[in-house]
């Protein structure tokens, strides 16, 4: 898929089984929106087929419109509707919706089912937001970024909800840059870089096939010293930033036996702080793209989207 003269998406493939939670996961950028724009129907892709329970939902829009809910990355809440009145609005789409009030009582909004939805809290509009993809009962959601922005326990209660969803039946495609989410979530996920998808797996599949062994973090105030070790494990040597005011370097090395490293790393420089730890989906995707992470959530929304 193409906007003008960028190519936002180039030849990915990848299925989602029944019942499982799958993720893409990648920067701002990667080509996740744009992907999930062509699975929901908001976009035609240039090429290929996009399927939805065996059925082709290029052709068979009528199957995707009562099979696929979305909930987008930058959704809104009708300020003056009552929270009641918003899920009932949504479920009034759907064929067989699922009981408002039942559906109110499990995201924890039962005692707000009459406030206006402006009057909710960031995270009590996220869980709405998340109840207006769930009230039509689909079998298949998708839900984009869905839990930018919030504190911990509003994510880990969106999470929660997201469960109880998938434990009933429902399939999630996921799309996040949150790493922890995706580890956490996901049973299956794909890394997309740069509009295409260069890894998929399991989080421990994943980790076990690109970061096996562990991970070596270090900060140090010799500005050579990452070279140093680039020179010896090449690509391992990631996430190379300087660390603030105080000028120090920090980067990361994945190694098959971190503690070996660690101990030659230090005698390169033994006034640095060399840590070595076990291996997580981050530094999978540090190795995969050599790029870092975007540094907090409120950052510029993905220019990747519908223009």
């Amino acid at each position: 898929m193409r906007y003008a003269d960028f190519e936002a998406v180039a030849g990915i493939s990848f299925s989602v089984a029944p019942g499982e939670i799958f993720g893409l996961l990648g920067r701002n950028g990667a080509g996740k929106t744009s992907t999930i724009s062509a699975i929901a129907g908001l976009r035609r892709p240039d090429a290929g087929q996009v399927r939805i329970l065996g059925e082709d939902a290029l052709v068979r829009t009528d199957l995707l419109r009562a099979s696929l809910a979305l909930q987008p990355q930058q959704a809104s809440l009708f300020p003056r509707l009552k929270v009641r009145e918003t899920l009932e609005t949504w479920a009034a789409l759907y064929p067989a919706p699922r009981d408002v009030d039942a559906l109110l009582d499990e995201i924890g909004l039962a005692e707000k089912a009459g406030a206006r939805s402006a009057r909710l809290s960031g995270g009590q509009q996220q869980r709405l937001l998340l109840a207006t993809a769930l009230v039509g009962d689909t079998p298949v959601v998708v839900l984009d970024e869905p839990t930018t922005g919030l504190d911990p326990h509003a994510r880990h209660a969106v999470w929660d909800l997201i469960r109880r969803a998938q434990a009933g039946g429902t399939t999630f495609l996921l799309t996040t840059h949150a790493m922890a989410e995706a580890e956490e979530m996901c049973d299956r996920l794909a890394v997309m870089h740069e509009g295409r998808v260069v890894a998929a797996g399991s989080p421990a599949e994943l980790i076990a096939r690109y970061a096996s062994g562990g991970v070596v973090s270090v900060r140090t105030d010799r500005a050579d010293l990452a070279d140093q070790v680039r020179a010896r494990h090449g690509d391992a040597v990631t996430a190379v930033e300087s660390a603030g005011r105080s000028g120090r370097t920090r980067f990361e090395v994945t190694a098959d036996d971190p503690h070996a490293t660690a101990a030659w790393i230090t005698g390169l420089d033994p006034a640095a702080d060399v840590r070595p730890r076990p291996a997580t989906l981050e530094d999978v995707f540090l190795r995969l793209t050599g790029t870092s992470l975007e540094p907090t959530s409120d950052m510029a929304s993905e220019q990747e989207g519908m223009r």
